[in-house]
């Protein structure tokens, strides 16, 4: 029993000491690039009809947009839509 113990606890050792090795020479990983500004915030899409149906309605919320920490705003559609368009059913 003694012989098992130890080629056991050699194996273990062993194998501890090959995983630490391994660690130590994997390669580093690369610094994150810096974010874009599209990536420091959520997009709030909504239709300018949402604020009054114009841009000075529009510019009156950006300080409560600002205030929920809105990275960006998508506004659309400015122009009305046209009756054909297939996206307007």
């Amino acid at each position: 029993r003694l012989v098992l113990l130890v080629l056991f606890w050699g194996g273990w050792l062993g194998m501890l000491g090959a995983a630490a090795a391994i660690v130590a020479q994997a390669p580093r990983c690369q610094p994150l690039p810096p974010k874009a500004w599209w990536e420091l915030g959520a997009l709030y899409r909504a239709p300018p009809k949402a604020f009054g149906g114009d841009l000075k309605g529009v510019a009156e919320h950006l300080e409560h947009l600002a205030g929920l920490q809105v990275g960006g705003l998508v506004l659309g559609p400015v122009y009305p839509p046209k009756p054909e368009d297939p996206q307007n059913a």
